[in-house]
């Protein structure tokens, strides 16, 4: 009996356990090729002073990726998903990563969506957008933050390629 309780609860905390969402892809096959790999950098607001990291990841197969981008406010404000706390850890690493959820490559150039989230400066939903362009290993862009309320915010980020 004990190891049919020990079974179960093993099988029970292994399907509550984060399984990272992939990213849809899209673009040409040789532009997306050559952005496998791992990539990490970071991003700064310039209307706000949030700051953060991002993360992701474009496997072999190239037709998915992996990406979280982790938000930091001065005032030490906590970011909420728009998912409920534990629906969001089915996708994401942590309750204050977000899923990268879209992104589209080709001529040289990335572009893509985050998942929507509350922002801690204005209590509202907003949805953010970026772009960038592709230097070798370096990936630099802008993004603009859109608010239902207004209170648009806007600013730049940057990613290397970690070594292969």
């Amino acid at each position: 009996m004990r190891r049919i309780l020990g079974a179960l609860s093993l099988a029970a905390v292994a399907a509550c356990r984060y399984q990272p969402t992939p990213v849809p892809l899209q673009g040409e096959a040789q532009s997306i090729a050559a952005l496998r790999g791992k990539w990490s950098g970071e991003y700064w607001g310039t209307t706000s002073e949030r700051r953060g990291s991002l993360s992701f990841t474009i496997s072999a197969t190239a037709d998915s990726a992996f990406g979280d981008v982790i938000m930091l406010t001065p005032q030490g404000q906590q970011l909420r998903p728009v998912d409920a706390g534990d629906r969001h850890r089915l996708h994401t690493a942590s309750a204050q990563a977000l899923r990268i959820d879209f992104v589209r490559i080709g001529a040289g150039m990335v572009s893509g969506t985050l998942e929507p989230y509350i922002a801690p400066d204005c209590e509202c939903q907003v949805s953010t957008t970026f772009t960038g362009n592709v230097l070798g290993d370096t990936i630099r862009g802008t993004f603009i933050t859109n608010g239902r309320q207004g209170g648009n915010r806007d600013g730049m980020w940057m990613m290397t390629r970690r070594a292969r």
